[in-house]
């Protein structure tokens, strides 16, 4: 059994494959931000209490959303805390079992930290959760977020073989996986045996970093490795989740810039060996919602008018320090933009500086606009996408990132009104009935076990 929640393939042009309906996660944390936690109301959604994830997950099940994603961060955030809730109050594999239990599609995806998890631990509790959940496991892996300020281990691993060890965390975990197949589990009342145990197969591993001998000894529900999320801004992160991963999240501000993200994705994930849709690329957002156009207008012009008031040379000062590759020279804020302002090879940009620059390609190719109209629409600018408008003017925006080749789905990463978000939004952009209507549920693909 794999997680579903998808609607029939559009259908193709002729000549070409249809293409798989958007993979849409939830961050977990969703509902309870948008709520105002200095209000009543919004204290009922607190995330203390596992009643508001249990009923979220279930509320975005119906809206035909594929997965539970719950990230996870070492220590803590006194500042965050201050300001809101904060981003982590279960432990992420418990609070996804429970969740589990009471929903029947939605998939729950845990973070598992490579650097701070061994491969078994990983494996086991991986496997625990796909059994709980019916086949309904995901993962996201990370190497670290931050500074494991409370975690209490001393992992040496310089920066530069991180993805190495990532390759290797991940090698290993496939392997144990596999090392118990579901077939095991199938009685054999001729020889006697409940478990077939010559089908468990020892792992003998000994590697760089892992050294791993045994088999798993808590067997999978799948015989197939959950879907496997990376996140990553630089070209080596990418290689990496090309030969390894089943998704990609990424920060791409603009719809350009996810179209070469997503071209040079494809380009790698071809250069692994894989097809190149093997990788689905899943940007997160950050949604507000509002009730009229001339609203979300009215908020527009309203965030313009406050960058370009920090604009001038501070702004560019900024732009110049963020981004020096970019030729301004001695350019002022009034000045247009030099026709050299970027290296003619974005590939080149990208391998060097990461994802950051790719959205400047979009903001520069408008004609006429200065240097510091420029400096004012980067500020503006944060590492994901953020959307703003009606429920129908979003779920027409997302639907055409997606529709343009832009994007293979996304994560709900923050934001307001979660009731809109999954009763108008998300049904507008799979071009399916609301929540209250029938949906016709496909699972995305899910990888073979890799070894």
């Amino acid at each position: 059994m794999t997680p579903a929640n998808h609607p029939a393939p559009r259908p193709a042009t002729p000549g070409t494959r249809p293409r798989k309906p958007p993979i849409l996660l939830l961050n977990a944390q969703y509902l309870p931000s948008s709520r105002d936690w200095r209000t009543a109301a919004g204290r009922a959604d607190t995330p203390f209490r596992v009643e508001t994830f249990v009923r979220e997950a279930q509320q975005a099940e119906a809206a035909g959303i594929d997965a539970l994603f719950q990230a996870d961060f070492s220590g803590v955030n006194r500042a965050g805390l201050r300001s809101g809730p904060p981003l982590t109050v279960f432990e992420p594999f418990q609070a996804a079992a429970l969740i589990a239990s009471a929903t029947s599609r939605i998939a729950v995806m845990p973070t598992v930290s490579t650097l701070y998890t061994h491969p078994f631990s990983a494996a086991r509790s991986l496997a625990s959760l796909d059994r709980i959940s019916g086949g309904r496991a995901w993962v996201n892996l990370v190497s670290s977020f931050r500074s494991g300020t409370a975690i209490g281990i001393d992992r040496d691993v310089p920066r530069d073989r991180r993805h190495a060890q990532t390759e290797e965390f991940l090698h290993v975990t496939r392997r144990l996986w596999a090392s118990w197949p579901p077939a095991a589990n199938e009685p054999d009342p001729v020889t006697g045996r409940f478990v077939r145990d010559d089908l468990i197969s020892d792992v003998d591993h000994a590697g760089e970093f892992y050294t791993q001998s045994g088999p798993i000894d808590m067997p999978p529900y799948s015989a197939a490795f959950p879907f496997t999320l990376q996140a990553t801004a630089s070209l080596a992160g990418l290689q990496l989740a090309a030969r390894t991963a089943d998704g990609v999240f990424a920060g791409t501000p603009t719809l350009g810039a996810a179209r070469a993200l997503r071209r040079v994705l494809r380009r790698e994930t071809r250069a692994a060996g894989r097809p190149e849709d093997s990788v689905a690329l899943l940007p997160g957002s950050f949604i507000q919602l509002v009730g009229s156009r001339a609203e979300a207008e009215a908020l527009r012009r309203a965030q313009r008018a406050g960058a370009a008031a920090r604009g001038g040379r501070p702004a560019l000062d900024q732009l110049r320090a963020r981004f020096p590759r970019l030729a301004l020279g001695d350019a002022h804020p009034a000045d247009r933009l030099p026709a050299d302002l970027l290296p003619r090879d974005p590939d080149e940009v990208f391998a060097s500086y990461g994802s950051g620059y790719l959205p400047l390609w979009d903001l520069a190719r408008e004609p006429g606009r200065t240097v510091g109209e420029l400096a004012v629409e980067v500020a503006l600018l944060g590492e994901h996408a953020r959307f703003l408008g009606t429920p129908e003017q979003l779920g027409d925006e997302l639907r055409r990132w997606y529709d343009e080749d832009g994007v293979d789905g996304f994560q709900f990463i923050l934001g307001n009104d979660f009731d809109a978000l999954r009763t108008q939004v998300v049904p507008r952009l799979r071009g399916v009935p609301g929540p209250d209507q029938p949906h016709h549920h496909h699972p995305p693909s899910r990888t073979g076990t890799r070894t």
